[in-house]
């Protein structure tokens, strides 16, 4: 019944209005610039962007001019003229000439039932239904981007979500569910297109609505917890091994909030747990996820900045500057030392030196193995032989890790190198990059995962035939750690819903929010800076490529947050974000790895990213952080001092008096100059004849209460630090 009284409704239209519409099967057959005009409703709203898909009795069209489309809403009837055109391969109506809505909030046609093979032209734009399909991430967090299923026979297509879609940051279903959605294409590609929650329907009465999550982590125990819908029993099978679970643990009862503590586990180790529940008619099984005790290692953790830091926001650590010299040094010692294993996955290398120290390692009869990215500046193994097996993968995407795994089967001798920074000159050198060092046999382990996944095999030669790079890998490591006792957490892209965990860390923010970040593009991310900003919290961002497509500088300038372009000669090449350092009776994180905020990085890329929930290790980061943002707010280049000038600022914070204690060796004369945050100078002044020790008093009572920069030149030379007023 309803369907008639659809085509009667389109039918009245037809009449009512010009006689020049036609049917959408007919505008369809219509050439690219020919005028057009249809009747239909609409059947999708906002959740999908200004585009709105129009349908009617004989097929759909989507029209996109937001002036217009902006204005339509889902089940609005409509009369639209215009000119047809192709984005991508998409028919669409574009350049509207008139349009009317003639009445609103009538009921949608009747999607068609089919399959995921049966997403194509022949019912593009359009309503379809799929039927009993699961997708491949269950479990895991929508973020936009595309996501496939597929159905019992093997059939299988995607659903794409844009940024701000209603979905995105929903729970991706852990059982299989009828799927609507307006059919789509994109390059050749089709893909379903579900507006909102509604459009995702569970086939099953009993089902998981939480998959496990490990806690309480130990050297031989962990909890693992998981939900149901409705009332069942909490059942667990577990092992070492993933195709053979073969402890189970049979608790009974019957709740929706399952828990079973696992103990007399061995330390470092990766165990792969498989919990299912049963309500008596139905028995829901959570995928395999993999899960890791804590280690014996010593835990140690070695942070490096390859550019100088800001020790004057220190809480107690003062952060590690090294130059390039000493960092590839590092890195060279480090090889040197290594007894059994290594493992390199690197963007590039034109580092002979380290080629070289991977060869001598080999010689002395270390197994080291060998992954870059397929294109990138490897000069260094054309240069140097090396005696090592190497392969290079990812094809139009990036393997754009940068890891070290030495002696990864060591409690005491395990350690993971990471971070930002490439293996070449300019990188290591010049470039503005972070490092790690962390001895953790347990996160060496999962980062071994991970390689052997690329490698294709867990021995010396590669797995020809069986490596995998990119979206052909799988989520097959543990997230959670706890290393020398803080907390991290591990996701490797494009496997892990990376962008979902940073989006989570922003979102824990109370106090502060800082990013360093080489490419910016995920309008997720910039609104998760926006929501943090327009809660009260103080968030400053710093990007180097503030011209990349799609890029989020200036959208991040027009929220009112404080954003900076990188000016400086090298790049600045970080990729971290700092949340609540300000604040440690929060949970200050540190994100970092070689993760940009990119769809790319999120969706093709090999990548690696560590959320580390440490007050100590997030202060060092400030350090970095101040460092480079004072030389952006105050255009010049900060150093943290220079030889025969040293001066004293207290107290700090301070409310209206700030003292200056100055030793000054060699030079008569000292520029003083304060700046807000956002590079507004607000105080300035010269000292002359200034030898010896000196002290200077400075009136602050006109300043408000926040972070000011003050710069000191000496000799050409800027030294910076930053003051807290306190009102």
């Amino acid at each position: 019944m309803k369907r008639v009284l659809f085509l009667a409704t389109l039918l009245l239209l037809t009449f009512a209005t010009n006689a020049q519409v036609v049917s959408i099967s007919t505008a369809r057959t219509y050439s690219q610039g020919q005028s057009v005009e249809i009747s239909g409703i609409v059947i999708n709203g906002g959740s999908l962007g200004p585009i709105r898909y129009i349908q009617d009795a004989t097929g759909g069209l989507p029209v996109y001019d937001p002036s217009v489309t902006n204005n339509w809403n889902i089940g609005d009837s409509i009369t639209v003229a215009g000119v047809m055109g192709d984005f991508n391969g998409l028919i669409q109506i574009v350049n509207t000439t008139s349009d009317v809505v003639h009445s609103t909030g009538h009921t949608l046609p009747t999607p068609v039932v089919t399959t995921p093979n049966g997403l194509n032209a022949s019912i593009e734009a359009t309503l379809a239904t799929v039927t009993g399909v699961s997708f491949a991430n269950a479990g895991g967090t929508f973020a936009n981007g595309t996501y496939s299923f597929s159905d019992q026979s093997g059939q299988s297509s995607v659903i794409y979500l844009r940024s701000g879609h209603p979905l995105v940051g929903s729970t991706i279903p852990l059982t299989p569910v009828n799927l609507t959605g307006v059919v789509s294409v994109f390059s050749g590609s089709y893909q379903l297109l579900p507006r909102d929650a509604n459009d995702i329907v569970i086939g099953s009465a009993f089902y998981l609505t939480e998959l496990p999550d490990q806690s309480n982590l130990t050297q031989t125990s962990f909890d693992v917890s998981w939900q149901t819908n409705a009332a069942g029993s909490t059942n667990l099978r577990y092992g070492t091994d993933p195709s053979n679970l073969n402890n189970v643990v049979n608790l009974g009862g019957s709740t929706t909030t399952h828990t079973v503590s696992l103990t007399g586990l061995t330390p470092a180790t990766i165990y792969y747990i498989e919990a299912f529940s049963d309500d008596g008619s139905t028995t829901v099984t959570a995928p395999i996820r993999p899960m890791a005790t804590v280690s014996n290692s010593t835990g140690q953790i070695d942070v490096y900045f390859n550019q100088v830091v800001d020790i004057s926001v220190s809480s107690g650590t003062n952060a590690q500057y090294i130059d390039g010299a000493a960092l590839e040094a590092k890195i060279i010692e480090k090889i040197d030392n290594a007894n059994n294993t290594i493992d390199v996955a690197i963007y590039s290398i034109n580092r002979t030196t380290i080629v070289t120290a991977l060869n001598n390692a080999v010689n002395r009869g270390v197994q080291v193995r060998f992954v870059t990215n397929s294109g990138s500046n490897n000069t260094a193994l054309q240069t140097v032989t090396p005696a090592f097996p190497h392969i290079s993968g990812n094809g139009n995407a990036l393997m754009h890790n940068k890891f070290i795994i030495f002696d990864v089967d060591s409690q005491d001798s395990s350690w993971l190198f990471t971070g930002s920074m490439n293996f070449t000159t300019g990188e290591i050198g010049d470039n503005y990059n972070n490092v790690l060092f962390i001895q953790d046999q347990t996160l060496a382990r999962a980062y071994e995962v991970e390689f052997e996944e690329m490698w294709g095999d867990d021995g010396a030669s590669p797995g020809i035939f069986s490596v995998l790079f990119g979206d052909t890998k799988t989520d097959n490591t543990p997230k959670e750690f706890i290393i020398g006792g803080v907390p991290m957490e591990l996701y490797f892209s494009p496997s892990d819903g990376t962008t979902n965990a940073i989006s989570n860390a922003i979102k824990s923010a109370d106090s502060d929010v800082s990013v360093a970040m080489f490419s910016f593009t995920r309008n997720d991310l910039r609104d998760d800076l926006i929501a943090a900003h327009n809660s009260g919290a103080n968030v400053r961002v710093m990007i180097e490529n503030i011209n990349d497509t799609g890029g989020e500088y200036q959208n991040l300038i027009n929220a009112g947050i404080s954003t900076k372009a990188h000016p400086e000669t090298y790049l600045l090449h970080h990729k971290y974000a700092i949340i609540d350092e300000g604040m440690t009776s929060s949970d200050p994180i540190v994100v970092t790895g070689c993760h940009n905020w990119s769809t790319a990085a999120e969706s093709s890329n090999d990548e690696n990213t560590l959320i580390i929930h440490d007050a100590t290790i997030a202060n060092m980061y400030a350090q970095e952080f101040n460092a480079r943002w004072l030389g952006m707010v105050t255009g010049t280049t900060v150093v943290p001092g220079i030889k025969g000038f040293e001066v004293g600022v207290f107290p700090n914070p301070v409310r209206d008096i700030m003292n200056l204690s100055i030793e000054n060796e060699n030079f008569n004369q000292v520029s003083i100059t304060i700046y807000d945050m956002n590079g507004q100078l607000v105080h300035s002044e010269q000292l002359s004849g200034v030898q010896g020790a000196t002290n200077h008093q400075i009136n602050l009572s006109h300043l408000a209460s926040g972070n000011y920069g003050i710069v000191f030149t000496v000799d050409g030379y800027h030294v910076g630090k930053r003051i807290q007023v306190v009102k």
